[in-house]
Parts: structure tokens; C-alpha cells; sequence
């Protein structure tokens, strides 16, 4: 199995290149038919297992995707396990379109991408958590670029991107077509040693979309899938920095109340309030289906490869696709060890010791 680390090529805002912010506003279809699916999966480890593998499955019924965006959180981080990363520091440089001129300063801008109309630049160097994942066999192998870190530094969360061809526009060959059943992605990660007495043994992989800065997947035209708006009121306040007699030289706009605890009353209050009516994106959940996953760590036996309780033709069935096929991993990866010998991770040799124990008398696989 080999494994991809690489290292940031540029801010995650290139990743909205493919579409995240130029959502296409779209209405909710006659049925309520789901377009996409993405699914966290539930991985069952050992104690102390190093490198385990979660793959994300997905289902794009009708459109093909040029583009994503995942971000995945525990929900009882440092207690189990933490996604596997590495220290780095990248420059990231992120690209802004100006909406509001006063005289020559720019009042309000909104982030866009590299490819697209923009009127400045903001750059930041940044230490990081590099997330490390495989695309062995996935359906996104082959992209021209894919990369994951931990936004919170701590390796409790990762988010991940892609993009299957740089150059615009994508071309469709790079593309997933629809398809049913494939891994997306294969995210890595390292679990804590869990003493015996510890009852609580399993943590939640949640998707995040409320935060639509860091979910996204795109066609290849650069179009969202399953992105709709709403209209909301919008709050502006208005605060004066320089009177001149009764006159107001100079305003300053915040799109929220200011922190008054923080900033101080004289410095927070408002002189004027503007409520205004606004596009709010949002995910359409009825024709986008999100399922979170989990990790848990249990004891088991090795050639119950599908952790079902039993070793038989099916987890044979489970191994080869899992070798050959990009399929989901054993339950936990050692379960596939047969002869207890040469590592953790499962090859041929475990899948011809198994294949000769179910159709030959051969040995029985070993005791994990």
C-alpha cells in the first residue's frame, strides 16, 4: 500500500477554484432524490494501531465531480485517537475581490480564487498539521492536486481538498463520473493506547457543512452541487470616527455589533443601524445525504476480516476486495494477518492462508 503526504501548494481558497464560491443558485428538484452521498466509515481497530486506514465513501448519481472539500471533526478528541499528520510551514496566499470602495480603501471584499477577478492579495505563513491520506485505488487517484490538514493544529480534525485538474477548465477525463460505491478518499490515522478499564471505546467522525467555507463539491464547469440560498436579514452598524461640528468626515461599518465587554462602550456604540436583506448559502440535505462515521477500538479475531464473529467465505470476499478492488479495509487491518508474520497489514500471502484453511484443511488463521 503506498501512501501520499504532500505537503500545501497554495492556500485552501484555491480549492474554491473548482466552485465554492461561485455557487450556482439552483432550486430543489420535483423528487426528492439524492444527488450525492458521503459517508465517514465505521472502522473498528486495536489499541495502539498505527496507521489506520478510514476510507469515505461516495455516490455521485448524476453529476461528475471535479472538485471537493471535507472537513471531518471528532466529537472526543485526545481520548482515542488523533488523524495522522506531520509539522509543516507553507506560505498561503489568498486572493480578494474588492465590492466597496470609499474613495481609494476598500470597505468590503470577498474571498475569490486565483483564476478569477480579483483586486488583492493577502499572503500568511502559517506552521501546520499535513493530514496524510491514500488514494490507492480511490476514485480521486490520479488528481492533480490533494491536500489535508488540521485546521485546529491539534490532529482532532481534517480537513481535505482536491482538484482533478489544475488548468481551467477541468477536464472531464480528470472527473468522477457517476458511480455508486467507490472510496472517495482513504484518511489516516493513529489510535491512542486504551487501557483495559476504559468502557467508552468508540469517537464520531462528523462532517461539517454548516461551515460551507470548508464543504464543497464541484462539476466540472466550477458549479456547486447542492447549494441553495435563502434571503435573510442582514445587520450592519455604523459607528462615526471623526465629527467635524455635527457632520460625520469619516464612518465605520461592522457587519455584526462589536464586542462591547472587549472594545469598551464608549468605542462599541453604534450611532446608526441598517438592516438589509441577504443571500444566505446553505446545504440542501434532502438531495445531499451526509453520514458520519466512527472509530472504535475492540478486541477480535484474526481472519474475521468483515468482523461479523466468524471466519468464512465471506471475509475471503472481503480481503480480495479490499487487495484488489480498493475495497474497505479489514476490521480492524490486523484481522487480516492470517500467520501473524510480516506486519500488521494484510498481502497475499495472508489471502492464499486463508483461501487453503476454508477449501484445503489448512491451518486455522492465528490467535491475534
Amino acid at each position: 500500500m503506498s501512501f501520499d503526504v504532500k505537503p500545501l501548494r497554495g492556500a485552501f481558497s484555491i480549492v474554491i477554484a473548482v466552485g465554492c464560491v461561485l455557487v450556482l443558485l439552483t432550486g430543489p428538484s420535483a423528487k426528492a432524490q439524492p444527488v450525492l452521498w458521503v459517508k465517514v466509515f465505521d472502522t473498528t481497530t486495536q489499541s495502539g494501531a498505527q496507521n489506520t486506514v478510514i476510507p469515505i465513501y461516495m455516490n455521485n448519481y448524476q453529476d461528475s465531480i471535479a472538485g471537493f472539500n471535507l472537513w471531518i471533526q471528532l466529537d472526543w478528541p485526545e481520548k482515542i485517537m488523533e488523524f495522522q499528520t506531520d509539522s509543516g510551514t507553507v506560505v498561503d496566499t489568498t486572493y480578494w475581490d474588492c465590492l466597496e470602495y470609499e474613495e481609494t480603501v476598500c470597505v468590503e471584499s470577498v474571498l475569490t480564487n486565483l483564476l478569477g477577478q480579483w483586486d488583492f492579495t493577502h499572503i500568511d505563513t502559517n506552521d501546520i498539521l499535513i493530514g496524510n491520506f491514500d488514494t490507492t485505488g480511490t476514485l480521486c487517484s490520479g488528481w492533480e492536486w490533494i491536500d489535508a490538514r488540521s485546521i485546529s493544529g491539534l490532529g482532532s480534525d481534517l480537513n481535505i481538498a482536491g482538484i482533478a485538474d489544475m488548468d481551467w477548465p477541468p477536464e472531464t477525463a480528470y472527473a468522477i463520473g457517476p458511480q455508486q460505491g467507490g472510496i472517495l478518499i482513504k484518511i489516516l490515522a493513529d489510535v491512542f493506547d486504551i487501557p483495559d478499564t476504559m468502557t467508552e471505546r468508540t469517537v464520531n467522525l462528523m462532517i461539517q457543512h454548516n461551515t460551507l467555507d470548508h464543504f464543497c463539491f464541484s462539476r466540472t464547469d466550477g458549479t456547486s452541487i447542492g447549494i441553495l440560498h435563502r434571503e435573510e436579514p442582514d445587520t450592519n452598524c455604523w459607528r462615526c470616527n471623526v465629527w467635524v461640528g455635527e457632520v460625520c468626515m469619516d464612518w465605520e461599518r461592522f457587519t455584526t455589533p462589536p464586542d462591547c465587554d472587549s472594545l469598551g462602550s464608549d468605542y462599541c456604540c453604534p450611532d446608526s443601524f441598517e438592516v438589509v436583506m441577504a443571500l444566505r448559502p446553505y446545504l440542501d440535505t434532502v438531495h445531499v445525504i451526509l453520514e458520519d462515521g466512527s472509530v472504535t477500538v475492540a478486541e477480535f479475531v484474526c481472519g474475521d476480516v468483515d468482523a461479523n464473529g466468524s471466519v468464512n467465505v465471506g471475509d475471503l470476499s472481503h480481503l480480495v476486495a479490499y487487495l484488489f478492488d480498493g475495497g474497505p479495509p479489514p476490521q480492524p487491518l490486523a484481522s487480516g494477518n492470517m500467520d501473524c508474520q510480516g506486519g500488521e497489514a494484510p498481502n497475499i500471502g495472508d489471502l492464499s492462508y486463508l483461501v487453503t484453511y476454508l477449501f484445503d484443511e489448512g491451518p486455522a488463521p492465528c490467535e491475534c
